[in-house]
């Protein structure tokens, strides 16, 4: 029983040692432990960090307008109706030929004036 308790407490001691030995390492976060080449040993402070913040460009967007297009005013085209005197003289013209070629048929005579108001009026055109 002592040999149990002695390899025990040696394995306890050991574990103890390599604790406290590791722990100066992970104590300045790798940087040397504080500990310059040529000097002694000195603990570093970083000092306050300086933020320059500059002021924020602000640039104003070009304000555009847009008139409304102008608007012109003219006056209405005239559109004016094409003489009848072509339609009338065809009539006239055409009621005469077909008086004379129908020999007085009224019918003859209304076919006569409408072909001729049709050809008289398109050649008003």
């Amino acid at each position: 029983m002592k040999t149990k308790s002695l390899h025990l407490s040696t394995l306890g001691g050991l574990a103890i040692v390599t604790a406290s030995l590791s722990v100066p390492a992970l104590a300045h976060d790798g940087h040397g432990y504080g500990r310059d080449h040529f000097a002694g040993a000195r603990v570093r402070h970083p000092g306050a960090r300086v933020v320059v913040l500059r002021p924020p460009v602000v640039v104003r967007r070009p304000v555009v307008v847009y008139r409304p297009a102008p608007v012109y005013y003219a006056p209405a085209p005239a559109y004016y109706a094409q003489p009848a005197w072509g339609v009338i003289g065809g009539a006239i013209a055409g009621a005469v030929i077909g008086n004379a070629v129908g020999e007085g048929r009224p019918g003859a005579i209304a076919a006569g004036s409408v072909l001729g108001a049709a050809v008289g009026g398109s050649f008003v055109r």
